[in-house]
Order: structure tokens, then C-alpha cells, then sequence
């Protein structure tokens, strides 16, 4: 059975005073719901370690939001998987928008992310999507078939089952846009559909695949209403307790 998921990408926002803030917030909120879904929140590297501690045994899965495919080494400026795993962290947030478009990370080096990921027993969650310019050119399809064949080459079918899917289409990112819960099924169906070609038909249906894209309180249950949508990959809502534990709901 697959699980829904909502995950908050902090991204490179907030203070110490803002985390602190967040944190306090969520946990005081959490006695309230009823049967959450899973929740998982990716903070920046510097506070990975003050929020796993406080989320320690609070039902709040805690992730690092990229990793440098390596052991310990003189990578300056990168985060090895041993070192989150002092931490207690599991969980680790590949490829998304802004570092393909930004930093320029590329599939075959999210590949290698991808795996070594999971030779060190991680969890990985990968990011796919398309831009505006791509989408207007209706190459949607032919972008995510590339992103998740590629992220996804040599994966083995057991170690698939550690892995989450999160379709994220770049137009609809911090713009306040979104796609509609038909367009964002659409592509969710085809990804499933990939992975069902991938690995299995089987298997692909305990893959959960998230939306990620301006996801609001007022938007998510449209949302998750579609049958391969499985949460949600926050920006911007994740990073308000309200707004956060609006989607939990």
C-alpha cells in the first residue's frame, strides 16, 4: 500500500528564529490531527541537526535536501551520507528544479545520486518536471520519460522500494501557479506508467508519487482526491506552521 506523504522543502529559507519558530509550531499542532499523513520536512543543512532532534520520536521525518555521491572526502561545501547518518536521517531530497536548472546537475549525475544513496540504505526522493518552455512545446512527457529512465537506470527492483517519486513542474514553482488536479494526474499516471515499464506493474504501484507546486490547504485535498497523487512536496506553505499543518488535515 502506498504511503501519502506530505514533505516541506525549507529550501534555503529561515533563520535559527525561524526554525525554532516552525518547529514549535508543528509540534504543538500535532496532537490535534487525527490520522496525519506521513510527514517528512527537508530543512537547510545548518539546522539538520537541532530538527531531527526535536522531531526525535514526534512522528516528523526529517531530510537532507541534496548529497554529494561520496563517502567522507574533501569535497568542500558538500554533506556525505555519513555524516547525516549521526544524525539518524534516512531520507534525502535528489534533483529538484532548482538544482538541475541552477547548479546545473544533470540526470546522469542524479543517477549516481540515486545509487549511492541506496548503497548507503537511504531513502531517496526524486524530483521530475517540466518548465514552462517545455511544456508549451509539449515535450511534458518526453522530459519526465527521460528524468525518471535516466534518475532511475540500474536501479534493482528491491531497492526501488526505498525510493519516492516527486513530479514537480518548474512553471508552477514559487509563481503561485498551479497545475490543475486533472493536468498534475495526467503526468503522475505517466509516471506511474514509466515505472510500471521500469520495474513492474507491481511494483509501481507501491512507488508514492508526489505533487510538488504551489501546494496550498486550499488546493491539496483536490489534490490527493486523484488516484496517483500520493502527497505532496511543499515550498513555501511548508515553511509557515498554519500553512504546514493546513495540509496535514
Amino acid at each position: 500500500m502506498r504511503r501519502t506523504i506530505i514533505a516541506g522543502n525549507w529550501k534555503m529559507n529561515l533563520n535559527k528564529a525561524g526554525v525554532d519558530t516552525l518547529v514549535s509550531g508543528i509540534l504543538n499542532g500535532l496532537g490535534a490531527l487525527k490520522s496525519p499523513p506521513v510527514i517528512m520536512v527537508f530543512p537547510s543543512t545548518i539546522h539538520l541537526s537541532e530538527v531531527a532532534s526535536a522531531f526525535k520520536g514526534k512522528n516528523v521525518e526529517v531530510g537532507c535536501q541534496n548529497i554529494y555521491p561520496s563517502k567522507l572526502a574533501a569535497f568542500t561545501g558538500e554533506t556525505s551520507i555519513d555524516q547525516l547518518k549521526d544524525l539518524g536521517i534516512e531520507n534525502v531530497l535528489l534533483g529538484h528544479s532548482e538544482r538541475r536548472q541552477f547548479l546545473g546537475e544533470t540526470d546522469e549525475f542524479l543517477n549516481q545520486k540515486v545509487h549511492h544513496a541506496l548503497s548507503e540504505k537511504m531513502k531517496p526522493m526524486l524530483c521530475v518536471g517540466e518548465t514552462l518552455e517545455e511544456r508549451e512545446a509539449n515535450k511534458t512527457f518526453d522530459v519526465v520519460k527521460r528524468q525518471v529512465r535516466e534518475g532511475l537506470k540500474g536501479v534493482s527492483k528491491e531497492d526501488a522500494k526505498s525510493i519516492t517519486i516527486a513530479y514537480e513542474p518548474v512553471w508552477a514553482i514559487g509563481t503561485g501557479k498551479v497545475a490543475t488536479p486533472e493536468q498534475a494526474e495526467e503526468v503522475h499516471a505517466f509516471i506511474r506508467k514509466e515505472l510500471a515499464e521500469v520495474f513492474s506493474p507491481e511494483l509501481s504501484e507501491e512507488i508514492s508519487i508526489l505533487y510538488g507546486g504551489s501546494v496550498k490547504p486550499d488546493n491539496v485535498k483536490s489534490l490527493l482526491e486523484k488516484p496517483n497523487i500520493d502527497g505532496g512536496l511543499v515550498g513555501g506553505a511548508s515553511q509557515k506552521p498554519d500553512s504546514f499543518l493546513g495540509l496535514l488535515v
